[in-house]
């Protein structure tokens, strides 16, 4: 009888267990922080208005669709130089939307390094696009 009565004990503390620990975990989990973006835009400071951005970076595509043929008929540094900035930024944006940190800051320079020095000491961009043309 008092071995029945053990394991009637056992069972009841482990059925009481499962329920402490069902409820310690229920409330662990409803104290979760939940995130309320209106709460969010108050308590942080807005570094970035990402809606401006996003309409700068379209504008600035659109002014290259003229850009880029003008190029190929007005040559010299001045293009040459005006043309390697725009395609850079063009490219780091595009770079900066799929992957965020230094290394797409590395790649941007790294590209105007190699395009200022082609324009200095080769032919300079607008005149490479002219003579892959003329091919």
């Amino acid at each position: 009888m008092l071995s029945a009565t053990s394991r009637i004990v056992s069972t009841n503390k482990r059925f009481v267990y499962h329920r402490v620990l069902q409820r310690s975990v229920a409330e662990a989990v409803s104290d979760r922080f939940q995130f309320d973006p209106v709460n969010a835009q108050k308590t942080f400071k807005k570094t970035h208005d990402h809606s401006t951005m996003f309409k700068i970076e379209r504008y600035f595509s659109a002014a290259m669709i003229p850009f880029l043929p003008a190029s190929y008929f007005i040559h010299g540094p001045a293009m040459d130089t005006a043309l390697a900035l725009a395609i850079t930024l063009h490219v780091h944006w595009g770079v900066h939307g799929v992957m965020s940190g230094p290394v797409s800051y590395i790649l941007s320079i790294c590209l105007l390094a190699g395009l200022l020095h082609f324009n200095t000491y080769d032919v300079g961009i607008t005149k490479a696009f002219e003579m892959v043309w003329s091919l």
